[in-house]
């Protein structure tokens, strides 16, 4: 795959196929994915059986009963921005989806941010993820909690290890143990909805009158980690530049992994509401392990430790997907010259972003210890939890700052390009993920969280206000880095022949 940069949107250079990547590297590996790998990818990153274990009782601390309606209106927002992707990866295929197509759509500046806050979500994921993994792996061995970080420590080196190899092997482990543990979810599902939980099968967790805090609030305020546990469906689009047909496979694999991920997420919501009973939020809000003692309860004891067993490895491989998915980002922007060159060096073996990885993990290790030593609370379960919760909502906050404007940039984008603008998918479908993730960002900070979730607005706005003032200060030195911005592409052109595209993807 040749790598593009178009006219106008470089430094003055003439259109080429085989234009030198500004840091000399070799690229990345073209075209060794397949769809199924990159549905991997995506599905993994959703991290069912971690998120399982550990969103819900969360949410549920303060959705109660209601926490399946939190899940519902999250999975629509996702599905909103689901449709956005679409559109735009059947037009380019990219290493770094959120920095390039905001680029091309509210301009090169808020292009930099967009790509500043998600590759610091993606940070965000891996000590949150290895810290969850961790901590459960305490709880399965019967170790104390003081053992965390070493078990931490030693996860990373794991992780280092495996996203600098070839991509392919990543991916193909993912899809092994992805596939596992949504089965071992499944059977759970199952069991307890064919018993009717506590008392019986209803609608009711789908209304606002469960809540353990406030009705309407507690549910908004559940939303911002039910959005955090539907993160990693669209992260097929970061490996564009390494799939096969990328236009096609794509699309197919943010489609399929979105609505896997709100089928599953509704139903286990739904099975955990029933079954502590939907009146008993205050109860499964207070589990942290909700999951594995509803398995326990009705599949019997050895059911609950494999649900545990399938957390820690979700936990841990969602900290290898993140990790590939956010060294792409940081490639795509060092190789533009928005970071360090550094950073987007190549590995001349397996061709992937090798001191990327290192980078990440070696700030992640230091971010956890931070965190977990210096603001571990009991309000939140203990230091790995804390880092837990407090990572998740602060990625996430980022994150939905980034779904915002590739919303808002989409309606710009489908009516410039599309010859047959449709105003309900081109315009309301982009506003409706915007209401409803904007809704998220009031629901995380009104009424205020505990201690220290209670940090994490601020630091997101913080680290949002740096990322301004970084790309101001490369737009008054460097201007001609701030021209590349999203400039450099896999492939790109206009919409696939309809031929060429699944019915369910045309639109």
């Amino acid at each position: 795959m040749a790598l593009r940069s178009l006219p106008g949107d470089g430094d003055g250079a003439p259109e080429s196929a085989d234009r030198e990547i500004p840091n000399g590297d070799p690229r990345l590996a073209h075209g060794v994915l397949s769809t199924l790998d990159v549905i991997a990818v995506s599905v993994t990153l959703i991290a069912p059986g971690m998120t399982m274990l550990l969103n819900l009782p969360g949410i549920a601390a303060v959705a109660g009963g209601s926490t399946p309606l939190a899940f519902l209106i999250g999975g629509a927002a996702c599905l909103a921005l689901a449709f956005v992707v679409v559109g735009f990866t059947r037009r380019m295929a990219t290493a770094g989806y959120a920095y390039t197509y905001v680029s091309r759509t509210l301009g090169k500046s808020a292009g930099f941010v967009a790509g500043w806050l998600y590759g610091f979500c993606m940070l965000c994921a891996i000590p949150m993820a290895m810290a969850a993994a961790a901590f459960l792996l305490t709880d399965l061995l019967h170790l104390s909690t003081h053992w965390w970080f070493p078990l931490f420590v030693a996860g990373m080196a794991l992780l280092v290890a495996l996203s600098v190899a070839r991509i392919r092997i990543a991916t193909r482990l993912l899809l092994v143990v992805g596939t596992a543990v949504v089965i071992i979810i499944l059977i759970v599902n199952i069991a307890v909805t064919a018993k009717g939980g506590a008392h019986g099968n209803t609608l009711q967790p789908f209304t606002f009158a469960h809540t353990n805090r406030g009705g309407f609030s507690g549910v908004f305020y559940g939303i911002i980690l039910a959005v955090s546990s539907f993160l990693g469906f669209e992260t097929a689009a970061d490996f564009g530049e390494e799939t096969s047909m990328p236009r096609r496979s794509v699309p197919t694999a943010v489609i399929v992994s979105v609505l896997f991920a709100i089928v599953l997420y509704l139903w286990t919501a739904y099975t955990l509401t029933i079954g502590f009973g939907v009146s008993a939020g205050t109860v499964f809000g207070a589990d942290p392990f909700a999951l594995k003692t509803i398995a326990d309860e009705y599949l019997g004891h050895g059911f609950g430790t494999l649900v545990e067993v399938g957390g820690v490895l979700s936990a841990f491989f969602l900290c290898v997907g993140c990790m590939t998915a956010g060294t792409r980002t940081l490639h795509a922007m060092s190789r533009e010259g928005a970071l360090p060159a550094w950073l987007g060096r190549i590995n001349s073996r397996s061709r992937t972003p090798a001191n990327a990885s290192v980078s990440l993990a070696a700030v992640a290790t230091v971010l956890a210890a931070a965190v977990g030593f210096g603001l571990g609370s009991d309000n939140l379960g203990g230091q790995p939890t804390t880092v837990y919760y407090f990572f998740a909502t602060l990625g996430t906050l980022c994150i939905v700052m980034v779904f915002i404007g590739l919303c808002v940039g989409s309606v710009i984008f489908f009516r410039r390009t599309r010859p047959r603008y449709n105003l309900f998918l081109h315009a309301v479908i982009p506003v409706i993920g915007v209401a409803i993730f904007c809704a998220a960002l009031y629901g995380s900070v009104y009424p205020s969280p505990v201690y220290p979730i209670n940090l994490t607005p601020y630091l997101a706005h913080i680290w949002l206000m740096i990322g301004i003032i970084v790309v101001a200060v490369l737009r008054n030195r460097r201007p001609g880095t701030v021209r590349r911005i999203g400039s450099i592409v896999g492939e790109e052109g206009p919409d696939l022949p309809r031929e060429r595209v699944p019915w369910w993807l045309t639109r």
